[in-house]
């Protein structure tokens, strides 16, 4: 068989995208990304990373970086609305995992992505939006708006849940899906909610389930911390609201939503100079993630809800193991490669797919007596079980140099 000798088209600079790119040339092979959007994004709220996540960044080299540049979590706090601890628990993520949760901006981990991608010579063209896939037996095009056309030896879908990747190759047949929520988020200065911090606010996870909301804050630096939201919404009513409120508007409304919940959760929203909001879908289980020389990763393939808090680290496993499978399948054997990456992924992304919509229901509206019991089991679930019965989702490793 002959070797593939045009570079693998990358549709979407994101985190699959850019580390898919990061672990393609890791391989020796060429690839080169091509983004919708005019430039890299330095928007977006603040993520968790998970140990699985900060494992594959590692493997880039970049896992110290992306620790430094934003803040390792030592805990998970879960309150009431009221501010009632329901459990304090340790992670011991590095003793468990072998390397901690870290919170950080979006904008700063795309930015290190990025630039670790740039260092490296990997071409990244923007303002080129997939039009249309156009393959044939020596390889595949790839057709932008801008009437722009570029070959190569396979595509890889990594532009997210809106994917438009997706929609040519299976002629629009599988939309995303509302998940029932629409979220908000930000970040405040530290110097800002300092005196509503309390004992335990500076090294955890802060978690919070009102009547009919949630609220999870945390540092994302060590002067500026994050947080967001989700409430249930309809979505014809999430859209209305997300795109006719003007920001403070929408500011307004949240601070009305989550008045009633402990301090700092008020004054986060209150000092936000920012307010980002978002319509929080997933994706349904796909039947196939590839079909002839293009496939599917990270959201566009199988975007789960935000609850997860694995979106980021799928994407980043999806990169080395399909990059891994490119490497060993070299030869233009590229159906075997993407035969293996989805038996080998579908099985995982689905369990975490279950898991995120079962924690899905603690965040719906909610009577003052289906909350009580909510909170009250919630508590003793996790004083008896600690976060061991989640360890599955984090203890995930891949290896590069491992067959």
């Amino acid at each position: 068989m002959e070797t593939i000798n045009k570079p693998i088209i990358i549709i979407g600079a994101g985190y699959a995208g850019l580390s898919l790119a990061l672990f393609l040339k890791k391989a020796g092979i060429p690839s080169a990304i091509f983004e919708a959007y005019p430039d890299v994004k330095s928007i977006g709220a603040g993520i968790g990373l998970a140990p699985n996540g900060v494992s594959i960044l590692q493997e880039l080299g970049l896992s110290e970086k992306v620790i430094n540049a934003g803040k390792t979590i030592d805990y998970n706090n879960f309150r009431n609305y009221k501010g009632k601890f329901l459990a304090r628990i340790k992670t011991n993520a590095i003793k468990k995992f072998g390397q901690p949760f870290v919170t950080i901006s979006r904008a700063t981990l795309h930015q290190i992505l990025y630039q670790e991608a740039i260092e490296q010579g990997i071409g990244i063209n923007f303002q080129k939006r997939l039009k249309d896939i156009n393959e044939h037996t020596e390889g595949i095009i790839a057709i932008f708006d801008d009437e722009s056309r570029v070959e190569g030896s396979l595509i890889i879908g990594a532009d997210g849940i809106h994917s438009a990747t997706r929609k040519i190759i299976f002629n629009n047949a599988f939309p995303e899906e509302y998940t029932g929520f629409y979220g908000s988020g930000g970040f405040t200065q530290r110097s800002a909610v300092w005196q509503h911090l309390g004992q335990y606010g500076h090294d955890a996870l802060n978690l919070s389930f009102g009547l009919s909301g949630f609220f999870g804050f945390s540092f994302q630096s060590k002067d500026e911390l994050m947080w967001w939201c989700s409430l249930e919404l309809p979505e014809q009513d999430a859209k209305q609201t997300l795109m006719n409120l003007p920001a403070e508007a929408l500011k307004n409304k949240l601070a009305t939503d989550y008045k009633d919940f402990y301090q700092p959760v008020p004054q986060l929203i209150a000092n936000s100079d920012h307010v980002i909001k978002t319509i929080m879908y997933d994706m349904p289980s796909l039947p196939e993630w590839h079909k002839g020389k293009t496939i599917l990763i990270g959201d566009a393939a199988h975007a789960v809800s935000p609850t997860s808090g694995l979106g980021a680290s799928l994407a980043l496993e999806d990169a080395m193991i399909l990059a891994k499978l490119l490497r060993k399948y070299i030869t233009a054997d590229y159906p075997k490669a993407f035969s293996d990456f989805q038996s080998i992924r579908k099985p995982r992304v689905e369990k975490v797919r279950a898991d995120a919509q079962k924690h899905n229901n603690d965040k719906k509206v909610h009577s003052p007596i289906s909350a009580w019991f909510r909170d009250a089991m919630m508590s003793i679930f996790l004083r008896l079980f600690g976060l061991g019965a989640t360890d599955w989702k984090y203890d995930y490793k891949i290896k590069w140099d491992d067959q």
